[in-house]
Parts: structure tokens; C-alpha cells; sequence
């Protein structure tokens, strides 16, 4: 079946009108699948995943002075590029940080951490699995952001 477009227009130049139709260059339907048995494609893979994410924090950064740092990793067995973003902001009585991890490509957040020097751990959920401090965190992390 043939996409449909997403925008339809026209281009009027003067006395020339020209149709317009913006079509997706991939659907969510349509995943690109790669071998990972070489590893010349996995290591080509994760530095298309780290480019990135780097263009990625760079963009969000710019407005954005809480977000520090982030990890990038193409995990080959799940065929994704992993991203970990870690947001810290003061306040009046502490300092927040939020870590969060998603699929970059699919832009699907996948869990988060969140620690309050005033509160302490407040939250903390990896695909529906709960842990109960930023070593239970990391732990749960390690299946995506390392191979």
C-alpha cells in the first residue's frame, strides 16, 4: 500500500501554482532491521546512535540550563539506540535530579529516577519495575545501555 501524505499544498510562484504532498521517510510500521553478527555494522550503528543523541542534547540544552549530561548506547541484542539524560535544578531547599531513559529512535521514554536532597528517593520505575535507590537504578539500566 502506498503512504498517504501528510500535507497536501499548493507552491504559487507568480502565475505558477505547483502541487505539494510531504510524505514520511519511514513509517513506524516499516522497522529497519540490520544483522548484528557484524561488527562493522554494531560499531557504524553506535556512532549513528551517539551522533545522535549528541545533536540531540545539544539542541535541548541550548533553552535549557538543568540538563548536564547524557549516555548513548546502540544495544545490538535489542536492535535500539538507548539514550540517558540527567537533568539536575537547584531549589530554595536542595537540588532535584532526574534521570530518564528512552528509545531514541522510537522517542519512547522507557523509565526514570528522581532524588531530592530534601525528600530523598522519590521516584523510581524501569518498565514497570520498581527500584528503591540509584544502585537498584543503575542496575536496571545495565540491560539497555550496556551489551
Amino acid at each position: 500500500m502506498a503512504p498517504r501524505a501528510n500535507w497536501k499544498g499548493y507552491l504559487r510562484l507568480s502565475l505558477v501554482s505547483c502541487p505539494i504532498a510531504l510524505y514520511p521517510a519511514s513509517s513506524l510500521s516499516e522497522k529497519v532491521t540490520t544483522t548484528a553478527a557484524d561488527p562493522n555494522v554494531t560499531l557504524q550503528l553506535q556512532k549513528n546512535c551517539e551522533k545522535l543523541a549528541v545533536e540531540t542534547f545539544r539542541r535541548e540544552t541550548a533553552d535549557d540550563e538543568d540538563r548536564v549530561d547524557y549516555r548513548a548506547h546502540y544495544n545490538a541484542r535489542l536492535n535500539k539506540c538507548f539514550y540517558a539524560e540527567t537533568d539536575i535544578s537547584p531549589t530554595p531547599v536542595g537540588i532535584n535530579m532526574w534521570v530518564y531513559l528512552s528509545d531514541h529512535q522510537e522517542n519512547r521514554i522507557y523509565g526514570g529516577f528522581h532524588r531530592s536532597t530534601n525528600i530523598g528517593l522519590f521516584y523510581c520505575n524501569l518498565q514497570h519495575k520498581e527500584c528503591h535507590s540509584e544502585a537498584e537504578w543503575n542496575e536496571l539500566v545495565k540491560a539497555y545501555m550496556e551489551d
